[in-house]
């Protein structure tokens, strides 16, 4: 090269930064943003990797915890989302004070609410709300439902506050021949504020059946019974709109996906045979409207062995949070899969096993320790 002349390879202005620099501008990116650029190099790859920067960096869907029946009662199991290697999050919770016979009741995002016994017939239970990657935990306090029939939801969203909320249902039944709720309402406990919100409100819809519930915008959202319809309550209990599912039929599921409302379902004909996925979601909370983002030939998502499924052979898991991919289990052996509607591609995870529970509860980690877990 001639004396003078500049050389026209270029610097990468990236290189100079040090990796101390790139740490702090990748903890300000969304989480997908985060694991595309570990394709960036082998370098960047390592960085995002190193579990102390990994402490730093928002974190995206690591796997599921499941509840398996054992030989006396049923354990909790954690899958990462890739099927292989060892759990990236211990399924023990011998860090909790009561610990001989646990379930869990629900997660969300980084938090998981456990009910828990000293006994085995789990006739003293305690309510724990806990953060497994961090071994931190708050019990709560009794609640004064007494022995009315109830359902608890939990709802947490770091990305606006470091306190949860656990929502209560509860019903009273009156005596046969009368079957129906005498009562309906909810109980709101608050990190807070360290105490509970109780309203009775005939309003207030109970949990559809083994439907989860996503906690978004402030406010929580569940399927009900009957009507199919999104009910969303605010962290008062108090009913705020009823939003109408875009295809009006049963076993329609629901999660946020890129802090977004997503609804998906399978279409079935006559005989209850699945024919069609179809994927919404809900683009404006106040006009209601839902915009359909995915459409599939049900065989092509789930006929990985057999001919045809009907409603019973197939259970939904999850919709990734931070990316356009379905989880769901089939039958005999509850094998996990997913399906990216992206490149329309099924992929075959693991099996979970038939002793699986028929819930399942998304994880994503949480390093940074929560002042709401030390009450």
């Amino acid at each position: 090269m001639a004396k003078g002349r500049r050389s026209k390879r270029r610097r990468c202005p990236a290189s100079s930064l040090t990796d101390d620099l790139v740490v702090e501008i990748l903890s300000r990116l969304p989480a997908r943003s985060v694991c595309r650029f570990k394709c960036v190099s082998a370098t960047w790859r390592d960085l995002i990797s190193h579990a102390v920067h990994r402490m730093k960096l928002p974190q995206t869907l690591a796997g599921f915890f499941t509840m398996h029946d054992g030989e006396m009662w049923s354990v909790p199991h954690f899958t990462n989302v890739s099927g292989t290697g060892p759990p990236l999050v211990s399924d023990s919770i011998d860090f909790l004070p009561i610990h001989k016979r646990t379930f869990i009741l629900d997660s969300c995002n980084s938090l998981l609410l456990y009910k828990c016994s000293p006994i085995l017939d789990m006739t003293d239970s305690h309510y724990f709300v806990c953060n497994p990657t961090t071994k931190e935990w708050a019990a709560l306090p009794d609640s004064n439902l007494g022995h009315k029939g109830r359902a608890l939801c939990l709802g947490f969203d770091p990305a606006v506050s470091s306190h949860f909320y656990v929502y209560e249902f509860f019903e009273d039944y009156v005596c046969f021949p009368q079957s129906v709720p005498s009562v309906r309402g909810v109980e709101v406990y608050s990190s807070e504020t360290g105490e509970r919100v109780h309203r009775e409100d005939n309003a207030i819809i109970p949990l559809g059946y083994r439907s989860p519930s996503v906690f978004l915008n402030g406010c929580l959202h569940y399927l009900t019974y009957n009507d199919p319809a999104i009910a969303v309550l605010d962290t008062q209990g108090k009913p705020c709109r009823s939003i109408p599912v875009p295809d009006n039929e049963d076993y329609g599921f629901i999660q946020q996906s890129q802090g977004r409302l997503h609804y998906a379902n399978f279409e079935a004909d006559d005989e209850d045979k699945l024919t069609r996925l179809v994927v919404y979601v809900l683009e404006d909370h106040e006009s209601q409207r839902w915009k359909l983002k995915h459409t599939a030939e049900a065989s092509s998502v789930l006929d990985y062995t057999r001919s045809y499924l009907v409603r019973e052979d197939f259970e939904w898991v999850a919709i990734h949070p931070d990316c356009n991919t379905i989880f769901y289990t089939v039958e005999p052996d509850k094998t996990l899969m997913s399906y990216d509607m992206d490149c329309q591609q099924v992929q075959v995870i693991c099996t979970l096993g038939a002793d699986t529970r028929e819930k399942y509860f998304p994880y994503v980690p949480l390093f940074s320790e929560l002042q709401a877990l030390h009450i």
